[in-house]
């Protein structure tokens, strides 16, 4: 057996023997399902208890059958296993091997580490507990084949194998990219190379992939001796970044679907650097730098999609590299109008006086720096002037003089078809005059030209030579810029390669030009030239301009633009204002990923008819009336054949995934902190946008909670999450100025405080992250069973405050509602407890739940210019039936109860602790995938709506429940009949409150026979029913006692008739709205039957008093 060690600062050995190429041989011969044993296996077996077969023309065998061993045999075997093991057994401290810390040599610790991968060592270096290193992470997958020839001998391929690894690891580094695995086959070896891994994420990463492949391909071809083939697979998506195998032998390493597509595409397409689609589409560069290629079957892959070939910039396309944006066909870029009169004022004054101008529009990725130079080489056209655009990309940063070469090309016309001669008669016809004839040679390179060079320029020596390279370009270049060419553009222009930026610089501050270009924040060329703007002799000829985020009127304009329609649900444009933050391209990724999950409906015209009259039907009102209507499109927002888009009805938005592309932008921006900070932030994730010190304290590992307030406050300070309100301090530093500094102080710059100081209790207070992108990557970044097991710790916490407030006395929002279903809280205290951490973890919900509803309803300033005021829609509205005309002679709404209580000694928190507690409940339960508790709270959430007079919130959150009680009836999962008839009765109520007395009806009708009070649909029906309550009426003796029952049946039978009487009370009133005599004979029927159902609930309420206590009932609406 032979060890081989490869690499510098990362080693990987590789094992070469005999044994192993037999087992290699021996599985090539192997199919599905068949064992195979090599030569040297077959020597080492108890070859009398197996068959085998040889295989023919090989030394391999094929298994037949093997013999059973008895039962003292394998107990005698795992008896000798266990004992090897224990001998071999390590100790481990904490997830570091002995052999890393006990040595006394600290060069041989180094070593060691040599050979485990960077990513762990990050992870290792800042103490992330073992089982949090796993993640589900979007990353990019190289895997490199090196193929060598048969001839090479082990020498060879001991020195190939270190030089491959050290150029891959070279090329790699620069965007944090790492050799993960090393396989050593026969004359050949293979490289698993991944990008975006735990602290490595970069912007860009397809593209610093497929030009790493390109630089591994070539290298390697040119440096690795007898080396016959380099193949590369790319692909990009989400896989299994962690630990696999054993605790004391787990390897760190990533495995999905996207890793073996990428194996499979470097064996399938040899010689290539090959790429998936989604590799092609995350990059997002021209065409031109691909080639697809034509189809093939993968072994273990279904539907690959469509594969190409990464070709780079080709002498082809090395002079045709113009603008790729297309500009809008709907009229002018929106919010742009500052830009673009800024655009507008200066080319007329280049025009009128020939004042030389350079604007410069500086913005992030994403902000529309491409789409707005698109607009403005158009209006450029539009004033009839020559426009020349140029667009770079990140290769050109490693090719001298292309920046040059493209601009100069693109100026003189120079094609890419043309031939050598044709383009230096265009170069001698374009630059006579400018440069001596003599020096033409000198471009031969730059534009792949062949002029004679003259005996002058052949002896110069290396110095001389480029000085008078640099000459000639300038020369050149003065021409080019500052002739009768036009308007130049460049985007992208911090792309501009250093060889030319020396030459460019000096040039564009002193030729007569007019120029347009796009630069992106922390690269070198932009802060040049926000130098020379700043720089008062030069403000007059350079400006440049950020890129402002969109206000929210253009970004509902936008999406309506995009999606061609003339209005948006109000819901959906709120999604989008708070997801993109204003940046267009964030918008247009948002609704690409609504629609490719089909979560968008669109249809034709306003429906003028009145809705069918069904909780369909009252859903789709209720989301007509939420609709905003853009302003450049309000003019045909009354015609009815305009389109008009709607979310489906079982789609929430709060729990949309993340698309792709702006997962890796999120984690781009989570990556520039320590991994310990990003651990808190993914458990603050789960808790949800606003979340409690307390909550988060509850859900932390014990290692990490100890360092919480420390982290915290860091992270305020680096503006990625914000304190709402401290509620309390702890006591062991009362006095906040003697101790460390608070968040608010962090933030502002004063000195933090040191982790060796460990607080003994944390700080009470509310944070909310500032950018919504950052929590949803955060929160997918969880692998299932352990986001699961988080989401149970958090349920566990909020289920103690799922309660009324204490101003409305305690108790569940559907009365009894835990004692009628089993529930994780049965027999605990409605009103919480007393305990002082309690009532500060109520207070920060409170304050956390009054911020969630702040977001939920807030329209951003500025989006109202947007809408058509006569649509504007809010819940207020809906609460007093506005919007929703009665069928009957009134309507049925109700003050708010947070009204009722204003200026009171207490107002009423439910609505606050709806948006912390329940519905937060009930999204952990779903994520869980406990349907029946996720229907449980989705209830109370719906009855605590009710509670608080919002009908409409009522409304969508029954509309939720009933979407999941269709799936829980198709995966047959059972749902208790008290929770259907309570679901039925609170569809009954909203419907009352909404004016749909029929459907309202219908409603608690259906309720009444779940809960087994059937109530007559006739008249004759009624005359039966009433002579028989009332027979039931006079048998009811005030003080005769119901039979003794247990304490929980008595309470689910008190439930029971809490909600049949509140049925009752609600069938009474709507029927007392018809104003016909039939309606009054059923209205007084209801309310004998809830007369005969109160006089047997008090019968039993007296048998029961620690529920007496605990009761609360709501208020039912009276009868007339």
């Amino acid at each position: 057996m032979t060890l081989l060690t490869a690499g510098d600062r990362e080693q990987h050995y590789f094992i070469c023997s005999q044994a192993l190429d037999e087992v290699m041989e021996a599985q090539s011969l192997a199919v599905k399902s068949e064992v195979v044993l090599s030569p040297t296996c077959w020597e080492l077996c108890e070859q009398e208890q197996i068959q085998t077969k040889l295989l023919g023309g090989k030394r391999s065998l094929k298994v037949l059958r093997m013999e059973h061993r008895s039962g003292s045999e394998r107990q005698d075997a795992a008896g000798r296993f266990d004992q090897h093991a224990k001998m071999r057994h390590l100790e481990r401290i904490r997830h570091r091997r002995p052999a890393l810390i006990m040595s006394s040599d600290p060069t041989v610790a180094a070593r060691l580490k040599k050979h485990i991968p960077a990513a762990a060592l990050r992870k290792m270096d800042e103490d992330v507990p073992l089982h949090l290193w796993s993640e589900l992470r979007p990353v990019t997958s190289l895997f490199v084949q090196l193929q060598f020839s048969a001839e090479a001998s082990l020498l060879d391929l001991r020195r190939g194998l270190s030089n491959a690894n050290r150029i891959i690891s070279a090329i790699l580094s620069p965007h944090k990219g790492e050799i993960n695995k090393s396989l050593l086959f026969d004359k050949g070896c293979t490289f698993l190379c991944v990008l975006g891994l735990s602290g490595a994420k970069l912007q860009h990463e397809s593209i610093h992939a497929l030009e790493s492949a390109l630089q591994i391909v070539s290298m390697c071809s040119a440096s690795l001796r007898k080396l016959e083939a380099v193949s590369v697979g790319v692909t990009s998506g989400t896989v299994f970044c962690g630990l696999c195998g054993h605790p004391e032998r787990a390897e760190h390493t990533v495995i999905g679907h996207k890793v073996n597509l990428a194996a499979r595409l470097m064996v399938h397409y040899p010689r290539l650097v090959s790429c998936d689609e989604a590799t092609y589409t995350a990059s997002r560069l021209p065409g031109y730098f691909f080639k697809e290629l034509p189809e093939t079957k993968l072994k273990g892959v279904t539907n690959p999609g469509h594969i190409y070939q990464y070709v780079g910039i080709t002498e082809k396309r090395i002079f045709d590299m113009g603008l790729t944006k297309e500009r809008s066909d709907y009229g002018p870029l929106l919010g742009r109008e500052v830009e673009i009169d800024l655009f507008e004022r200066s080319l007329k004054a280049y025009e009128a006086l020939g004042q030389p101008h350079i604007l410069a529009y500086v913005g992030i990725l994403g902000s529309g720096k491409s789409h707005l130079l698109t607009e403005l080489a158009f209006l450029g056209q539009a004033a009839r002037h020559r426009v020349v655009t140029v667009e770079l990309t990140e290769a050109n940063v490693r090719q001298p003089f292309s920046a040059i070469r493209m601009l100069v090309a693109r100026a003189l016309g120079l094609q890419a078809g043309e031939t050598c001669e044709d383009r230096q008669r265009t170069l001698q016809a374009k630059l006579q005059g400018a440069i001596e004839e003599s020096r033409y040679c000198l471009l031969n390179d730059i534009f792949l030209v062949k002029f004679a060079i003259p005996d002058k320029i052949r002896k110069m020596h290396d110095t001389p030579r480029k000085r008078e390279l640099h000459l000639t370009c300038t020369q050149v270049l003065q021409k080019t810029l500052g002739g009768e060419f036009g308007i130049f553009v460049i985007d992208n222009a911090h792309f501009i390669d250093p060889a030319s930026w020396i030459i460019m610089w000096p040039v564009l501050q002193s030729v007569t030009l007019f120029m347009v270009m796009s630069l992106a924040p922390g690269h070198e060329r932009t802060e040049s030239f926000f130098k020379a703007a700043a720089d008062s002799t030069m403000s007059q000829r350079i400006s440049c301009l950020h890129l402002e985020e969109l206000k929210p009127a253009a970004v509902v304009q936008k999406a309506c633009r995009d999606l061609g329609v003339v209005s948006i649900p109000r819901d959906l444009a709120r999604f989008l204002i708070q997801r993109s933050s204003g940046i267009p391209y964030y918008c247009e990724e948002l609704l690409r990923c609504l629609r490719c999950n089909n979560m968008l409906l669109f249809r034709t015209g306003r429906q003028d008819k009145e809705a069918e009259d069904d909780w369909e039907g009252l859903v789709a009102s209720a989301v007509e009336a939420s609709h905003l209507v853009s302003a450049t499109s309000s003019s045909s927002a009354g015609n009815n054949s305009g389109r008009v888009c709607t979310i489906r009805p079982d789609v929430s938005l709060e729990t949309t995934v993340l698309p792709a592309t702006l997962k890796e932008i999120a984690l781009a921006e989570l990556d520039r902190i320590t991994l310990m900070k990003q651990t808190v932030l993914k458990f603050a994730a789960i808790i949800g946008p606003v979340f409690t010190t307390q909550l988060l304290a509850h859900i932390l590992p014990t290692c990490i909670r100890q360092q919480m307030n420390y982290l915290l406050d860091v992270l305020v300070g680096d503006n990625i999450i914000k304190w709402l309100k401290n509620t309390g301090v702890p006591r062991d530093v009362q006095d906040a100025r003697e101790g460390p500094a608070t968040s608010q102080q962090a933030g502002s710059g004063a000195e933090r405080p040191s982790m060796s100081e460990e607080p003994t209790e944390w700080r009470a207070g509310v944070l909310a992250f500032c950018a919504p992108l950052l929590r949803e990557a955060a929160y997918e970044l969880w692998p299932e069973r352990q986001r699961a097991n988080a989401q149970r710790k958090c349920a566990a916490f909020l289920e103690k405050h799922a309660h009324k407030c204490r101003s409305c006395h305690g108790g569940d929002f559907v009365a009894f509602h835990r004692f009628a279903v089993p529930s994780p809280q049965d027999g605990e205290d409605c009103q919480g407890s007393a305990d002082e951490d309690d009532w500060h973890s109520w207070e920060a919900l409170v304050l956390a739940g009054e911020q969630l509803k702040k977001d939920r309803t807030h329209t951003p300033e500025g989006s109202a210019n947007a809408l058509q005021q006569q649509q504007a829609f809010s819940e207020e509205e809906l609460r007093a039936s506005e919007r929703f005309p009665p069928e009957g002679e009134g309507t049925t709404a109700q003050p708010s109860r947070t009204e009722e209580k204003e200026g009171g000694e207490c107002s009423c928190k439910c609505e606050a602790i709806i948006e912390s507690v329940l519905v937060p409940l009930a999204r952990h339960y779903v994520a869980i995938g406990n349907a029946p508790r996720a229907f449980y709270y989705l209830l109370e959430c719906a009855a605590a709506y009710l509670h608080v007079s919002n009908s409409y919130m009522a409304l969508m959150k029954l509309n939720e429940a009933e979407a999941l009680r269709n799936s829980m009836e198709k995966t047959a999962t059972a749902l208790d009949c008290f929770e259907e008839a309570t679901f039925f009765s609170l569809k009954g109520e909203v419907c009352c409150n909404l004016g749909r007395v029929k459907l309202a009806k219908k409603m608690t009708r259906r309720a009444l026979s779940l809960l087994k009070k059937r109530f007559p649909q006739t008249r004759a029906g009624a005359f039966v029913k009433s002579l028989w309550e009332r027979f039931q009426g006079a048998l009811c003796a005030p003080n005769r006692r119901t039979p003794s029952l247990p304490p929980e049946a008595r309470r689910k039978k008190l439930a029971w008739k809490l909600q049949q009487t509140r049925c009752l009370s609600l069938l009474g009133h709507l029927y007392s709205l018809e104003g016909t005599s039939g309606g009054r004979r059923f209205s007084r029927l209801a309310a004998l039957m809830k007369a005969n159902t109160d006089r047997r609930m008090d019968s039993a309420r007296e048998e029961d008093s620690h529920s007496a206590n605990c009761l609360c009932i709501p208020p039912l609406l009276s009868v007339s």
